[in-house]
């Protein structure tokens, strides 16, 4: 009998790895100067060179974002778990976007995650590097998109600024959902039952003591017309419950705004994998669009790019 295959997270019904990357070679020029040359080696593996330096051989997972772009998971072996790459290879317009993802930089909360995109292009043989860049963005900000990973699985995500992000379920249906499986646990019969709903009543109001809502730092870059790619962190949830072992984590999404659907990465302290979702704008308003913040931007470090300019879309 096979062994049950065991998923993590929300990667169960994720779109299959993509593998066309097979065979090819990219020349990547970043805008700090760097040069990078990744070559392909079959669907799995990957040869990756600084210039000047030797090739390194690594593996990776892959996902589209549409027929030309293409989301790239790298995890360096020297890194021991504490880094990873995250590339958007968008072969129709010869752009890169690198995110880095560096764990454990911050002594005092080790779950935490700073994440820095970089920008560049790819450069091919006698033509002229593109002028043009993949770039923050506000955009996406005043939309609401519930997204769907797996069944019973939904988030709506509330883009309430460049560098903010909001989160509530999807619609007083689903709220009123979660409420209603509280209470059928609290009247259960069974006395674990009852008793596990009772533990999760009261560990859900001590933390809306210290983090009544969800809003953490994120950035949206312009990668095409119709492809965003979109970060949030949870650095302050694990700033603000005491105990520093909540939050930490975050989401790297490649979306098509068009087609509401995206491809993405997932990651937590030592813990990173692909996924998919599909989403549903809604345009109805939320409580969250108006409330305060009561939190405090000053102490934030993990999202480097929330204090950078937004340029102007061309």
């Amino acid at each position: 009998m096979a062994e049950k295959r065991k998923f993590i997270g929300l990667s169960q019904f994720k779109a299959p790895f993509t593998y066309e990357l097979s065979g090819k070679h990219f020349h990547l020029i970043m805008d700090n100067g760097e040069e990078y040359s990744l070559l392909f080696a079959d669907g799995e593996n990957v040869q990756i060179a600084k210039k000047g330096e030797a090739y390194r051989f690594e593996t990776y997972e892959a996902l589209k974002g549409d027929d030309t772009t293409y989301l790239v998971h790298i995890q360096p072996t020297d890194g021991k778990g504490l880094i990873n790459y995250s590339l958007v290879l968008d072969t129709a317009q010869r752009l890169v976007t690198v995110v880095l993802m560096e764990e454990g930089f911050n002594s005092e909360f080790p779950r935490m995650i700073r994440t820095t995109p970089l920008f560049g292009a790819i450069k091919v043989p006698g033509r002229d590097l593109p002028k043009i860049r993949h770039h923050l963005t506000d955009r996406m900000v005043g939309r609401h998109i519930a997204w769907k990973y797996q069944p019973g699985i939904a988030i709506q995500h509330i883009y309430h600024t460049a560098n903010c992000v909001r989160a509530d379920m999807p619609g007083k249906e689903s709220r009123e959902m979660m409420r209603r499986m509280v209470e059928n646990g609290i009247d259960s019969p069974d006395p674990e039952v009852r008793r596990a709903a009772e533990a999760r009543i009261a560990e859900q109001r001590e933390r809306e003591r210290y983090y009544p809502y969800y809003e953490e730092p994120c950035f949206h870059i312009w990668i095409s017309d119709r492809l965003n790619l979109f970060c949030f962190l949870e650095e302050i949830m694990i700033r603000s419950i005491p105990g520093g072992q909540s939050g930490g984590g975050g989401i790297l999404l490649l979306q098509d705004i068009e087609r509401v659907v995206d491809v993405g990465l997932s990651f937590s302290a030592g813990e990173y994998y692909m996924c998919t979702a599909y989403g549903e704008e809604n345009e109805e308003p939320d409580e969250l669009d108006t409330k305060e913040s009561i939190y405090d931007w000053s102490v934030l470090e993990s999202m480097p790019s929330i204090h950078w300019e937004i340029p102007k879309d061309e």
